[in-house]
């Protein structure tokens, strides 16, 4: 695929989602084409792994967002940052790494097993640290909306990896022949990312058209939070990465599962309605970042790790 076509992809996917909030009922959808991305990814044979960099990196990643919450919770007491801040930013600071990172990691050359680890044990962790420390600052510190907030995380990690997971190795280790022929659609890998990103934004273009007493100015500061993050993130995580792991340890770092986020936001901050704003637009700026990675980064082959 050409370099000019991966450049303009993503932008387009993520204008149109914008512009057509009509498609929003897609988003019943999504696992599906996130399970294709997953089922694509992990129909390659798998290279040898040096498994204890997975726990590294992703410590990593979860002391980087401890470090995030402690200076929101420094601003929201020292310069009077809105509730929805503080809340939205422990979201993205905390959040797991996306369904499509492994998917990614692979697009941009490295190794979608060790991402995929990083990955599950981000999710295991997420399942503890996001309860613990949203729940304290949305006062829900009952032990019953923990488990609860702690089930949302673990089940929305379940629907979209068991299945695809299971077929794709199942047919490598059963079939090799067919697992190859599958091999040759990997490439489509960036037209379904690509769709399921317009189908989230098109569904949060149709929630914030709807949504009541919109402060503008808070709209417009979460767009300037999630932007810091992002890039914050990215670069931090692609530097402390080298020289082995950069690609992995920025997609750990950087690409969030903004969709769980979204639905912690609804479900248990129905206080602040507005804490939804800092996962949709870190959307937007995640995946510009990643359209931009895709169509830059020089890509080598999967190191054998």
């Amino acid at each position: 695929m050409s370099s000019n076509i991966r450049t303009i992809l993503m932008p387009l996917a993520i204008f149109l989602g914008i512009l057509f909030p009509q498609f929003h009922g897609l988003s019943n959808f999504l696992p599906f084409f996130i399970g294709i991305m997953m089922f694509l990814t992990f129909i390659s044979p798998v290279p040898p792994q040096e498994h204890h960099f997975t726990f590294k990196i992703e410590m990593r990643s979860l002391a980087t967002g401890m470090i995030l919450v402690s200076l929101l919770v420094a601003g929201t007491y020292l310069f009077n940052f809105p509730k929805e801040i503080l809340l939205a930013g422990i979201l993205l600071a905390l959040s797991p790494p996306a369904n499509a990172a492994p998917a990614m990691a692979k697009i941009l050359g490295g190794n979608p097993v060790l991402m995929f680890k990083i990955f599950i044990i981000g999710h295991v962790i997420a399942c503890f640290s996001i309860p613990l420390v949203f729940g304290f600052f949305t006062g829900n510190t009952s032990f019953e909306v923990y488990l609860e907030m702690a089930k949302a995380i673990f089940n929305k990690m379940q629907s979209i990896v068991t299945i695809p997971l299971a077929l794709a190795l199942g047919i490598r280790a059963f079939n090799p022949r067919v697992a190859d022929k599958f091999l040759r659609f990997q490439k489509y890998t960036i037209f379904v990312w690509s769709f399921s990103v317009f189908v989230i934004l098109s569904h949060a273009s149709f929630k914030i058209r709807h949504m009541e007493n919109m402060n503008w100015n808070l709209f417009f500061a979460m767009a300037i939070l999630s932007l810091s993050f992002c890039v914050l993130l990215f670069i931090f995580g692609w530097f402390s990465g080298k020289p082995k792991y950069p690609i992995e340890s920025s997609q750990s770092l950087g690409q969030k599962n903004t969709v769980l986020i979204i639905i912690l936001a609804q479900t248990f901050a129905k206080e602040w309605p507005l804490v939804v704003l800092g996962p949709i637009w870190y959307v937007i700026w995640q995946n510009l970042a990643l359209s931009y990675m895709n169509a830059k980064v020089k890509r080598t082959p999967v190191k054998e790790k």
